[in-house]
């Protein structure tokens, strides 16, 4: 079985149902005891799920905030691509709790877990 699952989350919060989907696949895992770690990490436009300033009323979808809310009561690390995320809306207020990190330490972070499940 395996020890460790890393999300890993490339699609935008809304008009995609896949970031919706992994935040909560990857926190279901980690709450129902499935794996001991769950993690996400967010690259390309998935990166925009960890932006503060999001106003998911306006396009009436539901927000991924309290998803990535949830992983960090569980103590789940939530990665954000730094490079990713200035190339798309430069550098902008993050969620609280999530960390910044280079494509080399996302790499590595990749190799160092037993699953990882793209959306």
């Amino acid at each position: 079985m395996a020890e460790s699952l890393l999300i890993l989350v490339t699609k935008p919060p809304y008009g995609y149902e896949e970031a919706f989907a992994g935040l909560r696949a990857g926190l279901g895992m980690l709450a129902s005891g499935q794996v001991p770690v769950s993690n996400a990490l967010l690259v390309g436009e998935g990166t925009l799920n960890a932006v503060a300033a999001q106003r998911p009323e306006a396009v009436r979808m539901p927000s991924n905030k309290e998803a990535i809310n949830d992983l960090l009561d569980f103590e789940a690390k939530v990665y954000v691509v730094k490079e990713d995320l200035l190339h798309l809306v430069g550098d902008v207020p993050l969620m609280e709790g999530v960390e910044v990190i280079d494509w080399e330490k996302a790499r590595q972070i990749i190799e160092e877990h037993d699953m990882v499940t793209t959306f």
